[in-house]
């Protein structure tokens, strides 16, 4: 999906989903987003952010209820790759935990 600004695409790589994040996530873009994350159930999701150029509250709450619906069903979302900023923005709102190291065999994206 594309919306002026940002873009999302998701692709199974081995036994998890890699959602790529493109961007500005605001609240014009992260309408949907926890919707379209959860419907990869069944397996991790692992959120590419490094080309997510943006970040605000918007996009933090689509995150946790993204991850709150995917733990009810035994699933897990897991953020990688954040530039700079947006860790920083991650580690002010106590989710730098979500973030894991990139692992080499997710870049078939």
């Amino acid at each position: 999906m594309t919306q002026e600004g940002f873009s999302r695409q998701a692709t199974k790589v081995g036994d998890v989903h890699v959602a790529v994040l493109r961007g500005e996530l605001d609240l014009d873009t992260a309408e949907g987003l926890s919707d379209w994350l959860v419907e990869m159930a069944s397996s991790p999701v692992v959120v590419d952010m490094s080309e997510l150029s943006f970040m605000d509250s918007s996009g933090i709450t689509a995150l946790v209820i993204a991850k709150n619906r995917l733990a009810a069903n035994g699933d897990d979302l897991i953020l990688a790759r954040p530039h700079p900023f947006i860790k920083r923005v991650l580690e002010t709102v106590g989710m730098a935990d979500w973030v894991t190291d990139w692992d080499p065999k997710w870049d078939a994206v």
